[in-house]
């Protein structure tokens, strides 16, 4: 009825301010989140447009209030304010925040360890009182279901779904033929074997993973397939919540449950449309694959071993989808990252270029290397040359190089096969200065690889540590790629807390 109902953004740009949460009769009403451009955060319950009821406010230097309100930005009746140096009041508060606040209560100053046991339980809170994630955008999903002719979620005819994605592709396909900017995004031949439906004969195995992964890039890379509508749509919201005054450090926690949110709805439409795809979590059996380069970083040798069956390829809702959907996500989601760890960032960074000053051989001794792992060559535009006393950004080039690819990727399982061959890389320049088989021991890994890393000068390393921490598979965390990412967390985190001093 030309009224806003139900989850929605909202940009007041002559408040500087934006609402993300539930409507209703073109009012704010229901649960919300507010931030505006001077950095306070507000999340709560909201009644004809006002913050009233139960709400948490947080400013930019972390004073937390948890509390009842009345009004916009007023404090009016119990609450807990809690500052940055986590002294509490609790009691009685009335005014608005910013003009002065009246307060009857009691104040109250934790001990050392009082202090360190509640102050992340308050930022731990954060979440609580916003809009569930799955609650976000449910009409968006709603109306691909309803294209597919499904009336609620799941619940419908399979073969209807694909006859009508067909029938949405042709018409569009004869109406669009005169409109050149659609023809070039979706161009025929694409549409045209959009428009068959995917046959499955036989057991599922990874060739037809792959098929319908394939048909998923091309499906939501075309905007008048059903799929694809609901891709682009999702990715314009989400540039609309997080981008300008949406920002803020405090939205990170909120923007990545969003996407975990997208992931798992878009893979209930996609098993809908492939009921031979398998659930969550489970395992395409697989044919012999290789495993030889994935073991050259433990060993040092290549081709040392014969192949060994895997058990399987598993199948994740984020290593299908996260390919299509993170490329078109991330301009905002990393910049959420990067002003979170705004601070620990610099102190990392700080480090990083007082250590690079040194020459290679002085940084190998001053990070603990052994020696008969230093390179006493290295190949400069084809040529090897000796490794001086004032050699600099020579040593395992090919390792720092690679690595430094990671802030090129986008999904989790990219940046982790960047870590993956950087480790091979190094394990291939000790071979080749050592001219014998060896067995690394961590003792022996973690300064090498520590050198590799304060050479790659990764500006953003610790938000490429924890993008990959969110969004990772949970399987892959006590594998080898998991291993070896926890080795590049722990580097980070030796640079920026011992300063390497």
């Amino acid at each position: 009825m030309d009224k806003k109902a139900g989850y929605g953004v909202f940009d007041d740009i002559t408040r500087g301010e934006k609402y993300m949460g539930m409507w209703q009769d073109d009012f704010c009403q229901g649960n919300g989140v507010v931030v505006t451009q001077f950095g306070l955060y507000y999340e709560g319950s909201f009644n004809n447009n006002k913050m009233m009821g139960t709400g948490v406010l947080l400013s930019e230097d972390d004073t937390v209030y948890e509390g009842e309100f009345s009004d916009n930005w007023t404090l009016n009746g119990k609450g807990t304010l809690t500052l940055p140096n986590g002294d509490t009041i609790e009691g009685t508060f009335s005014g608005e925040w910013g003009s002065g606040i009246k307060i009857t209560g009691t104040y109250f100053k934790p001990t050392l360890y009082d202090h360190e046991k509640d102050r992340p339980k308050t930022l731990r809170k954060l979440g609580n009182l916003a809009v569930p994630a799955d609650e976000k955008w449910r009409a968006v999903f709603e109306d691909c279901w309803h294209h597919l002719g499904c009336e609620q979620p799941g619940q419908g005819d399979r073969w209807k779904a694909w006859d009508n994605i067909a029938v949405a592709l042709t018409t569009n396909r004869r109406q669009h033929k005169e409109s050149p900017e659609l023809l070039s995004r979706s161009h025929a031949q694409t549409l045209e074997s959009l428009e068959f439906i995917p046959q499955h004969v036989g057991a599922f195995s990874l060739e037809k993973y792959d098929n319908i992964k394939k048909y998923l890039i091309k499906a939501c890379d075309t905007p008048l397939h059903p799929l694809g509508k609901l891709v682009e749509t999702l990715v314009a919201v989400y540039r609309m919540t997080y981008v300008g005054v949406g920002a803020n450090r405090r939205l990170l926690k909120e923007a990545v449950k969003e996407i975990k949110s997208y992931l798992k709805r878009i893979f209930q439409l996609i098993r809908f449309l492939f009921p031979d795809l398998p659930g969550e979590g489970s395992v395409i059996p697989s044919l012999m694959t290789e495993t030889k380069e994935a073991r050259s970083f433990c060993t040092g040798k290549k081709d040392s071993e014969p192949d060994s069956p895997e058990p399987g390829y598993v199948v994740t809702s984020s290593g299908l989808l996260l390919p299509v959907l993170l490329p078109r996500l991330y301009p905002p989601l990393f910049m959420l990252y990067a002003l979170d760890n705004e601070r620990e960032e610099d102190v990392y960074w700080e480090c990083v270029l007082r250590l690079n000053k040194q020459p290679d051989k002085a940084l190998l001794s001053f990070l603990g290397v052994q020696t008969k792992f230093w390179p006493t060559t290295a190949s400069a535009f084809g040529e090897n040359k000796k490794v001086l006393p004032n050699s600099k950004d020579a040593c395992f080039a090919s390792a720092v190089e690679c690595l430094q690819q990671i802030s090129t990727t986008f999904t989790p399982t990219d940046k982790l096969k960047v870590i993956q061959q950087t480790f091979e890389e190094i394990s291939q320049s000790v071979l080749e200065s050592l001219h014998e088989d060896f067995l690394w021991s961590m003792d022996d890994l973690f300064p090498v690889f520590l050198y590799v890393v304060l050479r790659a000068r990764i500006r953003n390393l610790g938000s490429e540590v924890h993008l990959i921490e969110d969004l990772m598979d949970p399987y892959l965390q006590h594998g080898e790629q998991g291993i070896m990412f926890t080795t590049l967390k722990a580097c980070y985190y030796q640079i920026q807390h011992e300063k390497l001093t």
